[in-house]
């Protein structure tokens, strides 16, 4: 079976069928740690790809969208793609400008109008200065950014992109960063804005998500005719360590109305792999998704316990939920063994694909990952049963 037979076919809870053999992606810095550890290169890294970038553990979409693929790990271990993000932007397509360089930083604003400043010696994330969106003018203002011409938001060839993909072996998906009922706002608003206007001013979060909801149905209009994804991403990331920082009513006021819009929708399109994507701990959050008709959820950090998840909700997708901490160098194959078994449990109650959570850091040796790896590529060819 491919990758895209065998993701298609954990979702659907098909007992002894084979669960796809995958990894979400790699740091740079941690396939090169690899290479000098004993892991064949088989395609370098150019220099300009920083330690901290991640390379996807997919299949390209096609050779213009090839950049930042793993394939050194993929082939050496003959794992399935992951689910590859189908491009698509729902930015207002503004012009990148710089604003400001000298010899140490560089300001400048990017497609979203987001002011940025990056550091040259540390170019990690940037530090953003100012958002666009700050109160219901600014909001219609942005808007006004928008139009309905979509065919310069689709990728070039998009018509034989969409014959090609008809004949893939891998598993596609639309959503994900930054397209989510709060994490979006936050990416134009920023954190302190976003929350604070839940109180002072909740009809712009209101007349937000209304705005980028229509928005995005009228545009995945235009891909889902063509494309037939196996599922759809969306992102919140609306929880810490200690539990979500969105209230109940919070979350059933601002985004469970456009949650069950959003998904009424994409069921018209036969979609029925709808995942959250939200780091921390979500247990108070997890009935809330349920309620609102998602159907998976990815990651599923250590902090949570996923075969508690399981046991409470045995129809959810799951994704992810290896602790990568066990691959540390201080760590033992004993504990490797004992997160195996978990594993191991998991995959028996179906609907399971185990992975690490997030880039794979380069914290994890190559011995080690190794040694996990060869072994859960045994349990997923053993299949849920």
């Amino acid at each position: 079976m491919n990758s895209r037979e065998k993701f298609n076919v954990v979702m659907e809870f098909k007992n002894g069928m084979p669960v796809p053999k995958v990894e979400f992606a790699y740091w740079a810095d941690t396939i090169r740690n690899w290479e000098n550890r004993g892991l064949p290169s088989k395609k370098n890294i150019p220099e300009q790809i920083l330690g901290s970038e991640s390379l996807r553990a997919t299949k390209p979409l096609s050779s213009e969208y090839s950049t930042k693929v793993d394939e050194s790990v993929m082939d050496y271990f003959k794992l399935d793609s992951f689910v590859e993000k189908f491009p698509y932007d729902i930015s207002p397509l503004l012009d990148k400008k710089i604003i400001e360089e000298d010899k140490e930083k560089i300001i400048y604003k990017d497609e979203f109008g987001i002011k940025n400043k990056i550091l040259k010696n540390n170019p990690g994330i940037p530090m953003v200065l100012e958002y666009p969106i700050k109160d219901k003018k600014s909001l219609n203002e942005y808007i006004s950014f928008y139009d309905d011409v979509f065919e310069k938001r689709l990728p070039k060839d998009f018509d034989k992109l969409a014959g090609v993909l008809k004949k893939r072996d891998f598993p596609i998906r639309l959503g994900g960063n930054p397209f989510g009922f709060s994490f979006l706002a936050r990416h134009l608003m920023g954190e302190v804005k976003f929350m604070m206007s839940m109180y002072d001013d909740p009809s712009l979060i209101k007349e937000f998500n209304a705005f980028y909801l229509d928005f995005v149905m009228r545009y995945w209009d235009e891909i889902l005719k063509k494309i037939d994804v196996d599922c759809v991403f969306i992102i919140e990331d609306i929880a810490y360590r200690s539990g979500s920082f969105i209230s109940r009513d919070m979350f059933k006021e601002f985004m469970s109305p456009f949650y069950i819009r959003f998904i009424d929708y994409l069921k018209q399109y036969g979609i029925k792999n709808i995942f959250v994507d939200c780091d921390g701990l979500i247990y108070e959050l997890i009935p809330l998704w349920v309620e609102v008709g998602v159907t998976g959820l990815f990651p599923l950090e250590a902090v949570n316990d996923i075969e508690i998840i399981r046991e409470k909700y045995p129809d959810l997708r799951l994704m992810g939920g290896f602790n990568k901490k066990v691959l540390f160098k201080d760590s033992n194959i004993r504990s490797i063994d004992a997160e195996l078994e978990k594993t191991k449990r998991m995959l028996k109650k179906g609907r399971y694909i185990p992975h690490i959570d997030h880039a794979v850091s380069e914290d994890v040796t190559w011995e080690f990952f190794k040694y996990y790896r060869e072994k859960l590529n045994k349990l997923c060819d053993m299949g849920s049963y």
